[in-house]
């Protein structure tokens, strides 16, 4: 028995199972410091588990997405391709786990952000053997560096351009975040309205086994009735 099979399988679980499956693997386990090794493997958050489990159903466009931390684009296209496969993924993982709570969601898309950003990140992810969200402060890129004084330019002049670069830069950065918050809303409201849905055919459902009883209810009241 190795220890990576067996991480494989304990992060593959729910995190509701895996203390119980970790020490009973560490029981089975006949060499005393791979037991050791099993029993310190720490529980995954719910939203750990849940990018464990993305990365092991491996759905169109997750590979493409960890490529993103070592992607050479533009400012433009990094937030284009990030906010369109963020939104794809966690979709896909919400598919995969069923109902998340809003911190869970964060996390995932926390992690997700990180994997997209640092290459560092993106290896942790494709493990699939997460403990807890990643985060990156960062986003992925540098701001540009100042271009070498041109033909004829004076000292003001490049001075100028080079506050307008740095403007871009910045207002190009500011439209990343902007559209990684959209994204994070929009994934918020997806998860409240399928449970909206959840609750609203549960409520169907109650409504016809209320009405089934109440006409249950009166056929015997009726049958009683009779009776007398």
């Amino acid at each position: 028995m190795d220890l990576k099979p067996v991480a494989d399988e304990l992060y593959g679980l729910p995190p509701k199972d895996f203390t119980a499956a970790r020490n009973a693997a560490a029981k089975q386990a006949e060499d005393k410091d791979l037991a050791k090794a099993i029993q310190e493997l720490r529980k995954p958050t719910v939203g750990a588990w849940a990018v464990n489990k993305l990365v092991r159903d491996a759905p169109e466009g997750l590979e493409e997405a960890l490529g993103l931390s070592t992607a050479q684009l533009t400012m433009r296209e990094l937030g284009r391709k990030r906010k369109e496969l963020m939104e794809a993924l966690v979709y896909r993982t919400l598919e995969l786990t069923g109902p998340l709570a809003d911190d869970a969601v964060t996390q995932v898309r926390s992690t997700l952000t990180a994997a997209m950003a640092d290459p560092e990140s993106a290896e942790q992810v494709r493990a699939g053997h997460l403990t807890k969200a990643l985060e990156y402060s960062g986003f992925g890129f540098a701001l540009p560096t100042p271009e070498p004084a041109q033909a004829g330019e004076d000292a003001l002049a490049r001075k100028r351009r080079e506050r307008q670069e740095r403007k871009r830069a910045e207002a190009r950065q500011a439209l990343d975040e902007a559209e990684q918050a959209l994204g994070e809303a929009q994934a918020d409201q997806l998860a409240a309205q399928r449970a909206f849905d959840r609750a609203a055919e549960r409520l169907e459902d109650a409504k016809r086994v209320t009405s089934a009883a109440e006409k249950a209810r009166k056929a015997a009241e009726r049958k009683l009735n009779d009776l007398s």
